[in-house]
């Protein structure tokens, strides 16, 4: 009978390798939630600041001066005139878009009545309106660009260095990598001008009587 031979047992040491370093994130911003930036609300922080929330961030707004206050004023007392029951004109107060932006419109016409949002701001309107001085820029474009992804269909700009109306309508898509909307009608109207909310195509206004 042959002898089966076998190989002869090595030892085998394992290799032990250095652990790679964990690669360091950038600091990262705090984005705020729609509920985070309310809770922070009830503490008392925001109490003598006027904010905005835009994509997580909190914004502090200048404040009114008395132009910007009396074009408000007569925005609302016209608004409340042409939409006396079924809606509500709200003032300065607050409109949610999606989770993390409420721009806190100038003045919004939403369906229903004031007890309808006694627990959550609404998330449809009619019409906003925004009164623009110093925040022209934004109102006409970060701003407008969020109105339009809510899906409000009548957005109005009170310009008041410029004296004028801009009126911005039909939201639709952009692209669909870009996630948002935006308004295919921009129409300014001068103070002569005569302007209709298309909520109440009856109703109209001079620009004139809007401005301070």
């Amino acid at each position: 009978m042959s002898a089966v031979l076998t190989p002869p047992l090595t030892k085998v040491t394992p290799t032990l390798q250095a652990a790679q370093p964990v690669p360091q994130l950038p600091p990262q911003p705090f984005r705020w939630t729609l509920k985070d930036y309310r809770a922070l609300a009830r503490t008392g922080f925001l109490d003598d600041k006027r904010t905005m929330l835009l994509d997580g961030v909190i914004c502090l707004m200048p404040n009114p001066n008395p132009p910007h206050d009396t074009a408000v004023g007569l925005t609302e007392a016209w608004l409340r005139g042409v939409f006396v029951t079924g809606y509500w004109v709200r003032n300065q107060m607050s409109f949610d878009i999606g989770e993390d932006t409420d721009p806190g419109p100038d003045v919004a016409v939403v369906p229903g009545t004031i007890r309808d949002y006694a627990q959550a701001a609404p998330r449809v309107a009619l019409l906003i309106v925004e009164v623009a001085g110093s925040s022209l820029f934004g109102d006409t474009t970060t701003k407008a660009e969020k109105y339009a992804t809510a899906k409000v269909p009548d957005y109005w700009v009170i310009d008041l260095e410029n004296r004028q109306l801009i009126v911005f309508r039909d939201p639709s898509p952009l692209p669909a990598a870009l996630g948002a909307n935006a308004y295919r009608q921009r129409t300014t109207y001068g103070p002569d001008a005569i302007v209709s909310p298309l909520a109440a195509p009856d109703a109209s206004v001079k620009v004139a009587d809007l401005l301070p």
